[in-house]
């Protein structure tokens, strides 16, 4: 007789989303942390995260934040593909978001004042393509699982994640705004946003594990009794107590 195998299964989604935005937000919190007890004292209004490289283990935290939220974004991506196989382009596009967050905490960008360099170049590109594509790849998945809350809140984040990208305009081509190259409150704008994509994250993952099949726990009679296994829990259950 041939033995049945158990279905394959991925991780639990939430379950990284959250540990992984834990870590993130962990970080975030010690690198302000480390900005307001620096002389100067860095304004989280006017600087983006990224700007507060140059704080002492600046460029750690920042890569720990990155490479966490990056790990979130491969595991939803194994989600995805079980949970909405007809949405191929999804899973390519949150592992396009993980690469682009692993090359966002490799290469840091410019301390302010300091002409930007190639790893600036680097850090600024592939973070435009870190907010361009999650709310993308969240909408396609809301549109496959016919969820149009998912598919508002991308929505969302995108429009926030277009206008922050577009107050980066000035920056890059040098143009001044009112005495400054600077958008005003920038990094007020970039910390919305950045709240806004772990949402995002939180309930994407949250969906996911409510619609992807192989995350369902299997119960114990279905473990001891391969011929359930794939079946609803309550059909499980309602054959191990039928006489």
């Amino acid at each position: 007789m041939s033995q049945e195998v158990p279905p394959h299964r991925t991780a639990d989604p939430l379950l990284v989303a959250g540990a992984g935005a834990a870590v993130a937000v962990t970080a975030a919190g010690g690198l302000h942390l480390a900005g307001a007890l620096a002389t100067p004292r860095v304004d989280p209004l006017a600087l983006t995260v990224s700007d507060y490289v140059a704080l002492p283990g600046g460029y750690a935290l920042l890569a720990v934040a990155a490479l966490a939220l990056g790990l979130v974004g491969t595991a939803l991506a194994a989600a995805a593909r079980r949970a909405a196989p007809a949405a191929r382009a999804v899973p390519v596009l949150l592992l396009g978001w993980s690469a682009a967050l692993l090359l966002v905490g490799l290469f840091p960008t410019n301390p302010a004042g300091v002409p930007a360099d190639l790893a600036a170049g680097v850090h600024r590109y592939a973070g435009a393509l870190a907010f361009a594509t999650l709310p993308i790849a969240v909408w396609l998945l809301g549109r496959a699982l016919r969820n149009g809350a998912l598919r508002g809140l991308a929505v969302t984040v995108g429009v926030a994640a277009g206008a922050f990208l577009v107050a980066h305009v000035p920056i890059v081509l040098a143009i001044d705004i009112a005495g400054s190259p600077r958008f005003p409150l920038l990094g007020g704008v970039e910390r919305v946003l950045y709240a806004l994509v772990i949402v995002l994250l939180l309930v994407t993952a949250r969906v996911l594990r409510r619609t992807a099949p192989d995350l369902v726990p299997v119960p114990a009679a279905a473990e001891a009794d391969p011929a359930l296994v794939g079946r609803c829990p309550v059909e499980a259950g309602a054959s191990g107590v039928a006489t």
